[in-house]
């Protein structure tokens, strides 16, 4: 297929005596421009031209250029992240989209290649069909954060109602909407947000992996942000997607810490991996899966449920959209696939708290296969971090 190379707008270049340096997320990258070749090559980059007519134009000032030269600094530059392809203009976006999406368009454009444009990234998020369980605190953050990102097809799931003491960190509702359903409120924030939503809230309390199951069998991700009952929901939540074959991405604020995990089924290990290989290699594990496991059957709140901190919420929040969306888009490497990934409130750099594999002969994961949209994720090679 013929392709328009075009320098991206949205990353600078400026000549400055023998070079060329282009302004890339706080890097500089340099080209030798010796002769003012370079800078009428880089003239040529509009989107106008083929690799051919690209190399017959510069061929008039600069005889001894050959194609085959243009062909490889066009594979050079693409390489360095520089281009994109002009052939495809996102024709299938209105104005209106053009317009609400215009900074999403220039954020993708700088992950775009002659093989993928900026259209394609948000096109996948406009198709992506996935489900935010829970729109408490996380939950009601990450929500509207998917509303704003441009995710069209979402099915909210939630069964409490609004209280004066979610306002310390749930800022999507206030003091007028107390006593109302959490999904009756979400749903009227969202579509004021964007009116054009395909939105799907669901008022009903989750308690078992058949219910999960039956909210997400039909979705591509799921984000989840709910708790209680505390053992069981991990256990509900992960056989609900893997049997669906949804991805699932989850965590959870912890007193001072906030942490997220991934699962691809069938390319991941599970939850129930996870659970198995800790018992197996981690005392402290052990002895607090077994302490959790005795106090929920006891009946009595968890300590750490007594603490819930705003700053900790959108911390969390951010992470966990941040992998749906590169889980959605394909935009670069999801990070927490089959890892737990945890940042503090007094040193808020995110790290890798444990990591596990896929068990093969795992009772709910062995057979498992994903969704088509999030199976390009059995090619990933490794996580970077």
């Amino acid at each position: 297929m013929t392709t328009l190379p075009s320098l991206k707008t949205s990353i600078p270049y400026f000549r400055e005596g023998d070079s060329v340096h282009f302004r890339l997320a706080g890097t500089l990258i340099t080209l030798d421009d010796e002769n003012g070749r370079t800078s009428a090559f880089l003239e040529l980059l509009d989107g106008t031209r083929t690799s051919a007519q690209i190399a017959g134009d510069l061929r008039t000032r600069f005889p001894q250029t050959s194609e085959t030269e243009i062909v490889e600094a066009i594979a050079d530059l693409d390489s360095e992240g520089l281009l994109q392809d002009a052939t495809d203009t996102g024709a299938d976006f209105s104005q209106q989209d053009r317009t609400r999406w215009s900074n999403n368009f220039g954020f993708f454009e700088t992950y775009a290649s002659l093989a993928t444009s900026r259209w394609d990234f948000q096109r996948r998020i406009r198709d992506a069909k996935v489900a935010m369980l829970g729109v408490g605190g996380i939950g009601s953050h990450s929500f509207i954060d998917m509303v704003a990102i441009g995710f069209q097809d979402i099915r909210i799931v939630d069964f409490d109602h609004i209280e004066l003491s979610n306002f310390n960190r749930q800022i999507l509702y206030g003091e007028p909407y107390v006593g109302r359903a959490k999904v009756e409120v979400a749903a009227e924030k969202a579509l004021a947000l964007n009116s054009g939503l395909t939105l799907d809230p669901v008022q009903m309390r989750l308690t078992s992996a058949d219910d999960v199951y039956e909210v997400v069998k039909d979705r591509d991700i799921v984000v989840a942000a709910v708790d209680r009952p505390k053992t069981e929901m991990l256990h509900w939540l992960n056989e609900g997607c893997v049997r669906a074959g949804t991805a699932l991405v989850t965590g959870g604020v912890e007193t001072q810490r906030a942490f997220y995990y991934s699962l691809v089924p069938g390319v991941s290990g599970c939850a129930e991996c996870w659970r198995n290989h800790a018992m197996k290699t981690s005392e402290g594990a052990r002895l607090v899966f077994d302490a959790f496991e005795k106090q929920a059957a006891s009946g009595e709140p968890f300590g750490e449920d007594t603490a819930a901190f705003n700053g900790l919420v959108m911390l969390d929040s951010a992470f966990m959209v941040g992998e749906l969306v590169r889980l959605a888009t394909q935009v670069c490497t999801p990070l927490s696939i089959g890892r737990v990934l945890e940042a503090t409130f007094h040193d808020p750099r995110l790290r890798e708290a444990e990591s596990w594999e896929r068990d093969p002969d795992c009772h709910v994961c062995g057979g498992a296969t994903p969704k088509d949209t999030v199976s390009w994720t059995s090619a990933i090679k490794e996580q970077p971090f």
